[in-house]
């Protein structure tokens, strides 16, 4: 999928604070969904291969924030979304470097497409991690599954460690999105959706997320020392995203009816 623009859903749905306006179009044409606005890291995950050399995985979202396979992280072909990467446990990861663009502050969306094949209700399952390990509690942003097999969501530490409501499955292609918007009541600033449909709404105390100086983890939820697990999903993962900007409930549904296979 290209993070990009996009046409809007067939219902017509569109955030008009989402359309590229210097697009051109005759009338009749739909609304074009700006995905590039915001996107600090784009994975379509579509390399031929993945050989472990350093950021092979490449960003299309055009910031060259791209990622380096590891710890048996690989490219594999899959019956439902083709080309899409495979985390196996204990630790399979993509890895890249911190960025001055990686820090959200105010507004941040993460999404992926996920395919888990390990969870069991009890042990956490990682997606998408900026942070370097729990017992630093230095985390930005991560996005991952816990307990239940709900959607796990730590934004500027653990502090305010909060969760869905829906419980996901193995063998099954899923979207997962978390929107963070600083700018709202603290009681609404995270919105956790599942295949472009709010799961819940939670509160963040944080206005804004402190940077930290670590990696962006895609697959796995880091560790300390490096030779422990990186809790990897154990699964596939397919157009894993970042944006510096919270997608309105309208962009999510748009972002999954776009990449939807």
């Amino acid at each position: 999928m290209n993070f990009e623009a996009s046409p809007a859903p067939a219902d017509g749905r569109a955030d008009t604070a989402g359309i590229d306006a210097g697009a051109a179009g005759d009338a009749a044409d739909p609304p074009v969904l700006d995905f590039g606005r915001g996107c600090v890291v784009g994975l379509e995950m579509s390399e031929p291969s993945w050989t472990g050399a350093s950021g092979e995985v490449r960003d299309t979202c055009g910031g060259a924030h791209h990622g380096t396979a590891v710890l048996g992280a690989s490219r594999v072909d899959d019956p439902v979304r083709g080309a899409v990467g495979d985390f196996p446990l204990p630790s399979g990861c993509l890895q890249i470097a911190d960025a001055p663009a990686l820090h959200a502050t105010t507004g941040l969306t993460m999404s992926a497409w996920i395919f888990p094949t390990s969870l069991d209700g009890e042990n956490p399952y990682g997606v998408i991690a900026k942070r370097n390990d729990f017992t630093n509690d230095d985390a930005e942003y991560t996005m991952f599954v816990w307990t239940g097999n709900t959607v796990w969501v730590d934004l500027d530490s653990r502090n305010d460690r909060n969760h869905g409501t829906r419980a996901l499955i193995n063998g099954a292609w899923q979207q997962v999105t978390v929107v963070y918007d600083g700018t709202l009541p603290q009681e609404r600033r995270v919105a956790i959706y599942i295949d472009g449909a709010l799961d819940t709404q939670l509160p963040e105390s944080s206005a804004s997320l402190a940077p930290y100086a670590n990696p962006l983890s895609i697959g796995c939820l880091p560790e300390q020392p490096a030779s422990k697990p990186q809790i990897a999903l154990g699964g596939r993962i397919d157009d894993a995203g970042v944006w510096t900007r919270a997608f309105a409930a309208q962009d999510v549904a748009a972002w999954y009816a776009a990449t939807k296979r």
